[in-house]
């Protein structure tokens, strides 16, 4: 993939011309890891990090070493911003889901993007109050909603993303099951209700949504 590509696909560069975009692209390096490698950690962070294939599952861990997944990252999806303004990392770790490549670009090379280009701090910032609003939104979901209701509006975010009504699970059942705050029994009882009463098919990860007025109506 070329480089400028990567740029593209990530929302606080995509708004720049094409010239401003292959200027950027000579300063990206580009790497790729296998599935199930660690992309980032506490301890190692490598500037800002955009995914150019694949997905990669950020976590952190509890005091008991539990894994809480917060996110998953997804082609055109970037992380490390935080650190670039010397913060630490707040989230802790990146697992690739799958073959995974990336774009990243440092902290001395990023500062002076924002420099040469402030409409990207202004970027930043929308995608971070985005990001924080997607987060307040999921508290409130586990706190006040029903497992079917969490459920019908994560495949819908999933479809929005996917621009599908397929769609495919990218956690298996007993993380996907932690993210949506429930049991990993109750969350295949709900799928299989959900197919049961003809809302969608699966097969495997695989998700066809047949009806997704009707998921969105779920209470």
């Amino acid at each position: 993939m070329p480089n400028h590509v990567c740029t593209e696909l990530v929302p606080i560069f995509n708004h720049l011309d094409h010239e401003s975009l292959v200027k950027i692209s000579g300063i990206t390096r580009h790497r790729n890891f296998r599935r199930g490698e660690t992309v980032f950690s506490p301890d190692r962070q490598s500037g800002l990090i955009i995914i150019s294939r694949g997905r990669v599952k950020v976590y952190q861990l509890s005091g008991s070493g539990k894994e809480q997944l917060l996110r998953v990252l997804e082609s055109g999806d970037f992380f490390g911003a935080e650190s670039l303004f010397g913060s630490e990392n707040p989230a802790g770790f990146g697992e690739a889901l799958s073959a995974l490549e990336v774009c990243t670009i440092g902290r001395e090379d990023f500062m002076n993007l924002l420099a040469q280009y402030p409409s990207i701090s202004i970027k930043l910032l929308e995608e971070y109050n985005r990001r924080l609003v997607a987060a307040d939104r999921l508290i409130t979901s586990t706190a006040t909603e029903s497992v079917a209701s969490r459920l019908a509006g994560y495949l819908l975010d999933l479809m929005k993303v996917a621009e599908s009504n397929e769609v495919t699970l990218p956690l298996p059942m007993k993380e996907l099951a932690a993210f949506l705050g429930t049991a990993p029994e109750t969350l295949s009882r709900k799928i299989g209700k959900f197919e049961e009463e003809g809302l969608l098919e699966r097969n495997g990860k695989r998700i066809r949504i047949l009806q997704p007025d009707t998921l969105n109506d779920i209470e």
